[in-house]
């Protein structure tokens, strides 16, 4: 029994390693302006590669569903805002051209948090419906922030109708370039104030993303036995490769390990992207190694 827990302990440390990064290579090109030193344009290439490497990540997480507008304007979300999801990253090459900076990167991105950022975002709840709010804003934006705004409704995948609920509301701070915003639904409301337009944003949010109900919804209720295995390495080694089929499954958790003199199973509880993909990459990786298994929906029980 002590050997079992050891090792299903193990397991966990290493699902969280495995899990918790991934390492692609970006190619990002940043025209040189009037004005712009050496230094600042490699600055705004990293800022682009980190961009793009995290773009790229979401793609997969989101099944390339994303419109190409919302994908669009992500990337321009991203290119200032892409650091928290990255873990490191190594400059592999970088080219001056007279027309400006070619640079090359492996970037780490950390897939647990953006997985959980998209979702906080409202990208999987809004990618087969927008969802109806109503958006109050004062009458005296500038053209540029009022863009600023409508880009953000539709990042979010908002459908503005009056009288809808949740409600924004937009309003100006004390001080100059400040924003006060504030979001209510079903009797709570929540209060942000912020001179970036898109953190105040994005703050309040997942106050309504994240709900316990919006939660459940978003994690498909599904859950994956599988059974054969001669040790547990093999579980850790299926999870591994469970964890990077993300167009077909996502926020797969190891919660079972069925030690046994005969073999040794596992269960997964996981949300189905894509359940044809799924059951093909299975059938696929598991019989092959005579491996069995049983695909659940949990919400048909």
């Amino acid at each position: 029994m002590r050997r079992l827990l050891f090792v299903f302990s193990v397991a966990c440390c290493l699902l969280i390693a495995w899990s918790a990064a991934f390492a692609g290579q970006v190619q990002v090109f940043e025209p040189a302006a009037e004005g712009v030193s050496q230094p600042e344009l490699r600055e705004k290439a990293r800022s682009q590669g980190f961009a793009q490497a995290v773009l790229d990540e979401a793609d997969v997480m989101l099944s390339g569903k994303l419109s190409k507008e919302r994908t669009v304007l992500f990337r321009e979300y991203l290119t200032g805002h892409a650091e928290p999801f990255i873990q490191g990253y190594k400059v592999v090459s970088f080219q001056d051209f007279p027309e400006g900076l070619s640079l090359t990167m492996d970037v780490r991105v950390d897939r647990r948090t953006l997985r959980n950022s998209l979702g906080s975002m409202g990208f999987f709840a809004t990618l087969s419906q927008p969802q109806p709010a109503t958006v109050v804003w004062p009458g005296d934006l500038t053209d540029e922030e009022l863009l600023a705004l409508h880009h953000l409704i539709s990042l979010t995948g908002i459908a503005p109708v009056e009288g809808a609920s949740p409600v924004f509301t937009l309003e100006r701070g004390d001080e100059k370039g400040i924003y006060r915003c504030r979001l209510s639904y079903d009797g709570e409301e929540w209060l942000a104030v912020n001179g970036d337009m898109a953190q105040a944003w994005f703050t309040l949010w997942p106050r309504f993303f994240n709900r316990p109900v919006a939660k459940a919804a978003r994690a498909g209720g599904e859950s994956l036995t599988v059974s054969g295995w001669f040790s547990a390495d093999g579980v850790l080694e299926f999870d591994r490769v469970l964890h990077g089929w993300d167009a077909a499954v996502q926020n797969a958790q190891l919660v079972e390990m069925d030690m046994q003199p005969s073999g040794a199973g596992a269960t997964w509880t996981l949300s189905v992207v894509n359940r044809k993909r799924l059951e093909t990459q299975l059938n696929a990786f598991l019989p092959q190694r005579g491996l069995s298994f049983h695909l659940t929906d949990e919400s048909r029980d």
